[in-house]
Formats: structure tokens, sequence, C-alpha cells
């Protein structure tokens, strides 16, 4: 999920205004390549899932007028649905999940106590410690990527480079206003779905803010290099190509014959 984030800022980069088009980006990740092809659409988004590392075979459908995603898994012939409803509901298990927890850790003795919450700590350190607020900033450096060219941001957290961007201005970008549109409608519905997932330690949100200082760069991000926690460069995505494309709704739909599992029966089990 957060690799595929990081392929839509891109792809969006280049998104021709009031028409379809068809993206190719290709991702590095532990050494792993693959190539993802991307299909735009309006407030609509559809990207196969098997991205570098992984091993499924599906594909990804945005649709931000509805505020859902949809995941499809063709091995499986089937698809689920992830809206803010269901955020919230996941939320509220995991957080009466914790709540529980703590009891039980309260009635622990001390000396016990602390080992488990040791454990808890070196196994589930999301789960247990407050997430540091990154910070932005723009290194002074360029670059040209594709045609476009776009300045160097790095997003810093608690000492360690955790992102790398390389953003061109609207003006660079066709009818660039109203991709600034379509964008900040995406990053919304990301943001909020983002907002409803599960918060512990001191109201740090599980999973990757990818959208954080998209209003800060103010511009698309076409090339983008992320960073492993000992500052390693862990992988990159990049636009390789992009045409404009004709799309029929049921594109940005599941198949037809597919199953839809429900994602909430799933995780009582």
């Amino acid at each position: 999920m957060i690799r595929a984030l990081g392929v839509i800022v891109l792809a969006l980069a280049s998104l021709p205004a009031s028409a379809g088009a068809l993206f190719t980006v290709e991702s590095t990740y532990g050494g792993s390549s693959s190539t993802n092809t991307i299909a735009v659409e309006g407030a609509q988004m559809k990207m196969n899932a098997g991205s570098a590392g992984a091993d499924w075979n599906g594909e990804m459908i945005f649709k931000a007028d509805r505020h859902e995603m949809i995941v499809v898994n063709h091995d499986e012939r089937s698809y689920f649905v992830i809206d803010q409803e269901q955020m919230r509901q996941i939320s509220d298990q995991v957080n009466q999940a914790m709540a529980s927890m703590e009891q039980a850790l309260a009635a622990l003795p001390e000396g016990q106590r602390a080992k488990m919450e040791q454990m808890m700590k070196s196994r589930m350190p999301a789960m247990t410690e407050p997430r540091e607020p990154s910070e932005l900033k723009k290194t002074g450096a360029s670059d040209i990527v594709n045609g476009y060219d776009c300045d160097v941001y790095e997003v810093w957290r608690s000492g360690v480079r955790e992102r790398e961007f390389c953003v061109t201005d609207w003006s660079n970008v066709t009818e660039g206003q109203e991709l600034a549109e379509a964008f900040a409608e995406l990053g919304e519905m990301m943001r909020s779905m983002l907002d409803n997932l599960p918060r512990m330690a001191n109201g740090a949100a599980i999973g990757d803010a990818a959208f954080e200082h998209m209003k800060e760069i103010n511009g698309f991000p076409v090339h983008t290099r992320e960073y492993g926690d000992d500052g390693v460069l862990d992988g990159e995505s990049k636009l390789v190509s992009a045409s404009a494309a004709s799309f029929s709704s049921a594109d940005f739909e599941p198949p037809k014959k597919y199953k839809r599992n429900d994602l909430m029966k799933g995780m009582k089990r």
C-alpha cells in the first residue's frame, strides 16, 4: 500500500486534463524491479498491484467520487472494498483490543508487566511508540526527469531521511490548475482514510503519511526515492511514459463475475 501511494503520486505528474491517460512507472525495491501500468480518468484510477517485491496478482482501484478503494485479487477471482466507515470500524476493533490488553497488563505483577511491555515495544514499535513529526527540507538541488524541470525535496523524521521527491512546478504541467484540483481530491480521500486507521501511542496513526507534505511542496513529484531506517536507499519509482487513452466505466470496476468479500467479516475470524 505504501508503495502504491508513491506510484499514484507519480502517475498524476503528467495527467492530461479532461481526458483519460495510461502511464507506465518503473519501480525498484529491495533489489526487485517491476513495471506498473496505471489508468487514470477524472476522479478514478486503476493500477496493477504486481509491484516490486510483491507476490500478488491484483489491482487497486481508487474512486475519489465514492471515497473508496477496491482491491481486486485475480488469483482468487474476488475483491473487497475499503471505505471510510470500514476504516472507522477497524479502528474501533483494534482500539478495543488494545484497551483489553492494557487492562490485562495492569493486572500482572510489576516485574512481569515490565517484561511484557518491553517485548511489545521490540515486536510492535509502530503500536507502542509515538510517531515523531516529519520535516520537509528543500535541498537546493534540481534535476530534469523525462523533460520536467524539478526541484529536490527531502523528508526527515527523527534525524533520518525517509524520502526524496523531485518536484516540478504546476506551471510546467499542461492544465496544471485542473490537475492540482484533481490531485487534492484524491489526496483528501487518502488522508481521510489514513485518519481513520487505528490510533495508538499518543495519537500516532499506523501507516505511512504519503500525503503529509503534498501541500507544502505545491507541485508534482515526478521521481520519488524511499530510504530505510538505516538511511540507505530502499527503492525508487519513476514515471517513464504517459499517453492519452479512452476508458469505459467498466474499466474502473472489478470484473462482474468476481466475488465480493466482506473485509470486516474476515477480520473477525
